[in-house]
């Protein structure tokens, strides 16, 4: 491996630290730490370190030459970073790369796929290619991904969405602990990218750890439970979506109350006597500053249609524990809340025992657009 780089104060990404769990929350499925590569005379990636926790989705997001499909590769083992360390359920990928390979499936952007044989016909080709033990794994991933009607057909044959569920039966043929997946549903239809991101929940369901890189943020925003978003080879933000949101709810609400200016006449609110006997006795007073008030909750929101009267439903919502805006719109009712997922499950409860019956839930999932505009500024190397 290449002599390590230096890690310059400047050069290390301003990225919003999302708090850790506790310390007892179990170790992470995927470590990066401090991880740059450099191609010629331009760094390409620049001190990124994030985890990726057992059984997530994790979304890896970024403009065109930010880094993504490099970090993906030496993930995959396919690049040796120059310096930092990348670790799959502990192992190096730089130490062990073979133990890796095992447990990870690498499906690459606009992967190949031989088109003169049939689709039975290419997974049994590379389940004996994965030394797999018996070939009814065949029958099973085809039955998970769907094609188990299309197994006789001729890969060249088959459409594109067709291709890329191809592409996800084979890496799943040695059942791998970790999927690593770059641009899965590019070039899909609509209807093609709706099944894989179904496949993808289902994998998820059976304890699959899944690394997504996508362009398409609302594809993301209704699978991932967690993102990384690189700009410039660099890591902006990493965490919980949720958690993200929030924290940057709190610091736009602490920096508009920091910056604020004092009303004229303004005393501070805890030494207001003493602030006026220092002055009447010739002592200078301290610049005084306004109090700070405490960072507020995010606000989060979901759409919920009813049988019967909207504004009935909306008329019950109100008020309740962390509701704070009820409204209708068009039928459906609007509302904006704090606290977490939960809520919508006691707002739906509250609505079903007052005999409002609820024909649709869909929370707003505006929240990854709304972080990557926010916290990028658009560059590109």
């Amino acid at each position: 491996m290449s002599e390590a780089l230096p890690h310059p104060e400047e050069a290390r990404s301003p990225a919003i630290a999302v708090e850790a769990h506790a310390a007892v929350a179990p170790a992470p499925m995927m470590r990066v730490r401090h991880l740059w590569h450099r191609f010629g005379n331009r760094d390409v990636l620049r001190d990124v370190t994030f985890d990726v926790g057992a059984g997530e989705i994790f979304g890896f997001i970024g403009p065109n030459g930010a880094g993504k499909t490099t970090t993906i590769r030496v993930m995959a083992t396919l690049l040796e970073p120059m310096a930092g360390r990348v670790e799959i359920d502990g192992i190096d990928v730089t130490i062990d790369p073979e133990a890796v390979r095992k447990m990870i499936g690498y499906m690459p952007d606009h992967a190949g796929v031989y088109d003169r044989i049939t689709v039975r016909e290419y997974l049994e080709f590379f389940a004996d290619a994965f030394q797999v033990p018996a070939m009814s794994v065949v029958d099973a991933v085809l039955e998970l991904t769907d094609l188990g009607k299309l197994q006789d057909r001729l890969v060249a044959e088959m459409s594109k969405g067709m291709k890329q569920r191809l592409q996800l039966a084979r890496i799943l043929l040695h059942d791998p602990k970790v999927l690593i997946l770059d641009e899965p549903a590019s070039d899909l239809d609509p209807r093609a990218r709706i099944e894989i991101r179904d496949l993808l929940l289902e994998l998820r369901g059976l304890g699959k750890t899944i690394f997504l890189s996508s362009h398409i943020l609302t594809e993301l925003s209704d699978v991932c439970t967690s993102i990384a978003i690189l700009e410039r080879g660099r890591l902006v933000v990493a965490g919980p979506i949720n958690e993200i949101a929030a924290r940057l709810e709190a610091m736009r609400a602490a920096q508009a109350y920091g910056h604020a200016q004092p009303p004229p006449g303004y005393a501070h609110p805890h030494a207001p006597h003493a602030a006026a006997g220092h002055a009447a006795q010739g002592h200078p007073q301290h610049p005084q500053h306004p109090q700070v008030a405490p960072p507020q909750p995010a606000v989060r929101r979901v759409k919920l249609r009813v049988l019967g009267n909207p504004e009935m439903a909306a008329y019950l919502l109100r008020g309740g524990p962390g509701i704070m805006d009820v409204s209708v719109v068009g039928g459906v009712v609007h509302v904006g809340y704090t606290g977490p997922e939960t809520k919508i499950a006691e707002m739906i409860n509250h609505l079903v025992h007052r005999n409002v019956g609820i024909v649709g839930v869909e929370p707003e999932r505006n929240e990854l657009e709304r972080i990557f505009l926010e916290v990028t500024r658009g560059e590109v190397q």
